[in-house]
């Protein structure tokens, strides 16, 4: 514990930066009622999630944009947008004296932590997964201390760091309740699995489509607990009341412990965060990591965490499942 009187946490653009931001913070405060601040996007899941913690003492909104790589002709835009959020950062910091930053990434963080080194307050990082975002990347140099979860993380970060555990937002009370009990708080038919299908904060459009090309034979052995995100709930609720399939939907929500508790077996992307819960509930794992043009960090995480835990995680790839969607009923 590093004991800071006034904490500023920086992190965004979801739950998956956020979260495990604030639960490490306040393992670092010097007292339950030390300050502890916040600085995020200005996204409305963003605000969503702060909201539900009365004890951030304080939170600034920063409307920052994204580098525009691939389009030019918005340099302009993102030059006065990043300029501003370094202005803004710096003045909120001056008049709030945090005594460290610490964030887990995100873009939002490095306007935030560069205002913070002219201001000569300690920075602190916590990268999350294998693979070093960008933000962490280029704030290494800016850093007092860093912090990750996966020793082979330190193979791409070129200054010491310390391997901790992930911030986890349950603790071992959340694993009191037995699996029995937690099916019946959850009413699932006693002669039904619980399949827990996780597409993080944001949900997962590739996840809700995939379970929908599982023979129907196969879902309906299981009672379906499904977090769609928000764009694709009454899709998916339509989809499992036509097919008669016992189910529960939602966008998002924070207390997954009794699901967790609960499930037999568990489809997930490979944000480490989720992977990281999965492991803490001793739950076995098909894991369908995220891989796009720009990043496959995922793909690390999950193999990392597979490799460790040969008997809990199993790696099934988004293009071999697209050309074959018999491997996830093979894995289930």
């Amino acid at each position: 514990m590093i004991d800071y009187k006034v904490i500023c946490c920086v992190a965004g653009i979801s739950g998956g930066h956020l979260l495990p931001c604030l639960y490490f913070a306040k393992k670092q405060m010097a007292s339950p009622s030390s300050p502890l601040i916040f600085i995020s996007t200005a996204t409305a899941l963003d605000k969503k999630i702060l909201t539900q913690f009365p004890d951030i003492t304080d939170h600034l909104e920063l409307h920052v944009r994204n580098v525009p790589y691939r389009a030019w002709y918005k340099l302009p835009l993102f030059v006065c947008s990043f300029a501003k959020a370094i202005w803004n950062s710096f003045w909120y910091l001056k008049k709030k004296k945090p005594t460290c930053i610490i964030t887990t990434g995100g873009f939002v963080a490095v306007p935030v932590c560069l205002a913070a080194f002219t201001l000569r307050i300690p920075i602190v990082l916590f990268e999350l997964n294998v693979l070093p975002g960008k933000a962490i990347n280029f704030l290494q140099y800016l850093a007092t201390t860093i912090f990750i979860c996966f020793p082979e993380t330190q193979n791409y970060i070129k200054k010491p760091c310390t391997v901790t555990s992930y911030p986890l937002r349950f603790t071992e009370d959340d694993k009191k309740l037995s699996q029995p009990a937690s099916k019946e708080l959850l009413r699932v038919a006693p002669d039904k699995k619980m399949l827990l299908i996780l597409g993080g904060s944001q949900g997962s459009e590739f996840l809700n489509t995939v379970v929908q090309k599982i023979p129907l034979a196969t879902l309906k052995n299981y009672f379906i607990v499904h977090q769609t995100g928000a764009k694709q709930v009454v899709e998916c609720e339509n989809f499992y009341a036509q097919q008669g399939i016992a189910a529960t939907v939602f966008a998002y929500r924070d207390d997954l412990a009794p699901y967790y508790q609960a499930a037999d077996t568990i489809i997930c992307r490979a944000g480490a965060g989720t992977l990281f819960e999965a492991l803490f509930f001793e739950k076995r794992t098909v894991v369908i990591p995220l891989e796009t043009a720009i990043t496959d960090h995922q793909l690390d995480n999950a193999r990392a965490l597979e490799k460790q835990y040969p008997h809990l995680f199993c790696t099934l790839q988004q293009q071999d499942l697209i050309k074959n969607p018999e491997l996830l009923v093979q894995k289930l």
